[in-house]
């Protein structure tokens, strides 16, 4: 009963506290897409983009499995407060920004936080590349050739080694681990001006007090990887 409860008040939720924001751009409009609800016992509040105007299978596909997702984090969230009477309510903020950049990609990146007890939450980036000419997700392999990961990788653990200043998404140098193990495929990239930028996970490089590692790359550096 408790189980069915929740998910009606998750359908109430849904349908009846989300708003819609239109950003518009020359080659894109972006649909933003809100989910809010509160209760004592937990928070959340979901900002999700939609693209519009633009359509292929791989659209679509993000279109729908963004929904899908934060359909599935507010769900989760009911879950692990069912039973619970914690003193701080369980969270969830999920929020996005668009970079604009010379690649000729619609460059999403999205922020995940989380709390669902302990000392502190926790933080994930996910992105998203959408090329605007043929309109398919990019990823590493489709976008670098097959001397990529090693260039890159060797770049990073240089700069790790010899002790660059490296900053995290929040702009604070970063310091890192002795001696991590850098695999370029565990971070997520975007394209941001004339640069993409590669950001590892919490806890990868560095601990949780360094926050998350970005490494930037030019246009210029990377051209002979680019396919």
């Amino acid at each position: 009963m408790k189980r069915l409860k929740g998910i009606i008040i998750l359908l109430i939720l849904l349908f009846t506290a989300c708003g819609v924001e239109k950003e518009k751009g020359k080659e894109k409009e972006i649909e933003k897409l809100e989910y809010k609800g509160a209760t004592n016992s937990y928070k959340y509040n979901l900002v999700i983009p939609q693209i519009l105007n633009l359509q292929s299978e791989d659209i679509s596909y993000f279109n729908l499995s963004l929904q899908e997702n934060a359909r599935l984090i507010i769900d989760e969230l009911l879950e692990s407060t069912d039973e619970l009477k914690q003193d701080i309510p369980y969270e969830a903020i999920v929020n996005y920004q668009i970079k604009e950049n010379n690649f000729g990609i619609i460059s999403i990146v999205l922020k995940i936080y989380l709390y669902t007890g302990g000392a502190h939450g926790n933080t994930t980036l996910e992105t998203y590349n959408i090329g605007t000419k043929n309109l398919k997700l990019i990823n590493f392999e489709s976008f670098f050739n097959e001397n990529a990961q090693s260039y890159f990788e060797m770049k990073i653990n240089d700069a790790i080694e010899n002790e660059k200043k490296v900053k995290n998404t929040n702009g604070e140098e970063v310091v890192f681990f002795e001696n991590p193990e850098v695999n370029i495929k565990n971070a997520v990239m975007y394209f941001e001006g004339d640069n993409i930028k590669f950001v590892f996970p919490l806890y990868e490089l560095a601990p949780y007090s360094s926050g998350i590692p970005v490494f930037e790359f030019s246009k210029d550096e990377i051209k002979k990887y680019m396919k």
